[in-house]
């Protein structure tokens, strides 16, 4: 089995969203492990001197045995354009370092910057993002069908910023906008993909 991985954004030397990170990874240990017992990552966590300024990533590696952190300092790269690529048999409901499948899928992007998944005509993540779509009344909404439940995510939708709800692959048209969240990516930080990047037809 491929290890996990919990990435945690940094700014200034504060995790955060750090309770989501804990809930997910005592979650996926339960699940995949058998082992219970609370996850409290501040407390393993040490900051080092050089991440105390600035935004860096955080990746806590791990499975049932050890733990390793490393951090990373961060720059958000800009996605403008996604291909929409089809896989009927993904399945990416944790956190696992091993992203062989992804990347296949990635080597299908052509000229785009990344890509949207779709499963079973359902719309899921691209490929290293939760996504939220902008409807013609304002309203943000995610898929209900994504691949990996992210803690960025879960935050949205617990404050009530973002709903959750089906989008069919023809469903798109019903919103003029995309944005890509994931826990170093907060609602608004990334640009506004317009629908009309949205490229429909794989190589």
């Amino acid at each position: 089995m491929s290890r996990l991985v919990e990435t945690i954004k940094v700014d200034n030397g504060k995790l955060l969203n750090i309770c989501y990170h804990n809930e997910r990874m005592g979650r996926s240990i339960k699940d995949l492990f058998g082992n219970k017992g609370d996850v409290h990552l501040e407390k393993i966590i040490d900051v080092p001197h050089y991440a105390l300024k600035g935004v860096f990533k955080c990746r806590v590696i791990y499975d049932e045995k050890n733990i390793e952190i490393e951090f990373i300092p961060y720059v958000l790269q800009p996605v403008r354009s996604l291909r929409l690529v089809n896989d009927d048999s993904i399945s990416y409901s944790y956190k696992f370092t091993d992203r062989t499948k992804i990347e296949r899928l990635m080597d299908l992007r052509g000229g785009c910057d990344d890509i949207l998944i779709i499963k079973n005509g359902m719309v899921t993540d691209t490929s290293y993002a939760n996504v939220v779509f902008r409807d013609f009344n304002g309203n943000w909404v995610t898929p209900s069908t994504c691949l990996l439940k992210g803690t960025r995510r879960f935050n949205l939708l617990n404050n009530r910023i973002i709903t959750e709800t089906d989008i069919h692959v023809s469903d798109l048209n019903h919103f003029n906008e995309i944005m890509l969240i994931n826990a170093m990516i907060g609602f608004g930080e990334s640009e506004k993909i317009p629908i009309t990047e949205l490229i429909e037809t794989p190589l």
